[in-house]
């Protein structure tokens, strides 16, 4: 065999070693990009997730504290009303003369 038959035969098993190595690339090299990008749209979903609940815990927790403040001033409203009525039925009014 002179050389240029030998070079050929190198460039063929070159070229399908290549085509074969391509071929796995576009196999396995696009499955790993695929489980890539899912795992990136997991984890944006799984952080707006997380971002929702924080903004409704928060909203949660400042309902509640204006809320309780709401419940002490309508208490203390409450009692002084009640202070009131008891002090206007111990204050006898006086009889209407006939």
């Amino acid at each position: 065999m002179d050389t240029n038959h030998k070079l050929k035969l190198v460039a063929i098993a070159v070229l399908l070693v290549a085509g074969v190595a391509a071929f796995m690339y576009l196999v396995y090299g696009l499955t790993i990009i695929w489980q890539g990008m899912a795992a990136g749209v997991t984890v944006g979903f799984l952080l707006i997730l997380l971002f929702i609940v924080a903004l409704l815990a928060i909203y949660l927790w400042i309902r509640i504290f204006l809320t309780r403040r709401a419940l002490v001033r309508c208490q203390d409203r409450l009692e002084e009303l009640e202070r009131r009525l008891e002090s206007d039925k111990t204050v006898k009014k006086p009889e209407k003369e006939s």
